[in-house]
């Protein structure tokens, strides 16, 4: 489907490159037949990644990239949740990227974007919660649960109290004092808890903007529009094939009425995408509200949808043959990376129209 943003040409050819990498190297039968630890991450499809040059769209052309392109952001994470694609891309070649960016010094940037935007380095980002890590004496304790890619990061990204202030530490992912409990998630993609006892920590510049989780979440919300675009399409072929009583079931007018009800829903997810990207494109300090529309709203109806269509389907639409349950996994995975909907209905609420 044609995106609901605007178009430039380095949009339009990344757009085009993913769909047809999607297609033709991430296609669903041939990885579900892949070895375990191969479908959590290929480092063959990872180098094939950065060489297009996904990991570049959140970097100055200045430090390597292409240039903060929040439409490319939205583009490449909508084609990830169409491939269902299990590799670092948000949280390495999006946030990470974001965050070096926004708060290393130009050592730092140095040391780490280069490596991160050739696939040598993967870098997974811890946000704070209630329970925030630690730094005192120039170390970092305390612990962090669930933390997207961290099962198979190289270098973390944490963020920590320190002196009573809010800001980025970077950590060695094999440091002395580090523990990571490793787990797989619903739809394959992975994370861990960090436990850290008192580790060795680099600061990067004071501040913590709330720029890097932004992002996140409306890569996340893009990831589930993909999803849901995929699993509707299934839908529709599924609805024109199957037969019964010698006609096929989208004949049937209350199964015409249900697709309409998911198509609506799709289109409504699309347009509010559109606007927390044009949004952070163009005001990004004015963004926070549209995002967390975006991520509340898209998280829920991905979830309605994706429900409805297995609905839809019957008993073939769970099954770990057919894609479509594990695009509802994916779906229901993206609902709670990067916040709930319920946390972002909360900021929505409080921040001013």
């Amino acid at each position: 489907m044609t995106p609901d943003f605007g178009l430039d040409d380095t949009d339009a050819a990344l757009a085009d490159a993913a769909a047809q990498y999607v297609r033709e190297r991430y296609a669903f039968n041939p990885r579900r037949r892949l070895e375990a630890v191969e479908c959590r991450f290929s480092a063959v499809a990872w180098r094939e990644i950065a060489e297009m040059g996904w990991l570049a769209v959140a970097t100055p052309e200045a430090l390597g990239g292409v240039g903060l392109r929040i439409t490319s952001i939205a583009l490449l994470a909508q084609a990830a949740g169409r491939g269902m694609m299990n590799e670092p891309l948000l949280s390495t070649g999006f946030v990470a990227a974001d965050t070096i960016v926004r708060h290393g010094s130009a050592e730092q940037q140095a040391a780490y974007l280069p490596a991160l935007l050739a696939g040598d380095l993967r870098v997974a980002c811890a946000f704070a919660t209630l329970s925030a890590l630690r730094h005192q004496d120039g170390r970092l304790s305390g612990r962090q649960e669930v933390v997207l890619d961290a099962d198979i990061a190289d270098r973390l990204l944490v963020q920590a109290v320190a002196d009573g202030e809010l800001r980025w530490f970077s950590v060695d992912a094999e440091t002395a004092g580090l523990q990571r409990e490793r787990y797989p998630l619903l739809d394959g993609r992975g994370a861990a808890t960090l436990i850290f006892d008192r580790c060795e920590a680099e600061p990067l510049r004071e501040g913590s903007s709330p720029h890097a989780g932004w992002l996140g979440a409306l890569a996340c919300a893009a990831d589930a529009c993909g999803a849901m675009e995929a699993a509707f399409e299934l839908t529709l072929d599924y609805l024109k094939t199957r037969r019964q009583f010698g006609v096929p079931i989208g004949s049937f007018q209350v199964l015409q009425h249900r697709a309409v009800d998911q198509y609506m829903r799709l289109v409504e997810c699309r347009a509010v995408l559109a606007q927390a990207v044009q949004t952070l494109q163009h005001r990004p300090d004015g963004a926070g509200r549209d995002v967390h529309a975006a991520k509340a709203f898209i998280g829920e109806q991905a979830r309605l949808a994706l429900q409805g269509a297995v609905q839809l389907h019957g008993g073939i639409g769970i099954t770990d043959e057919y894609a479509l349950s594990h695009y509802l996994r994916r779906v229901r995975v993206d609902e709670q990376l990067f916040g709930s909907a319920e946390q972002h209905l909360r900021h929505f609420a409080a921040m001013p129209a």
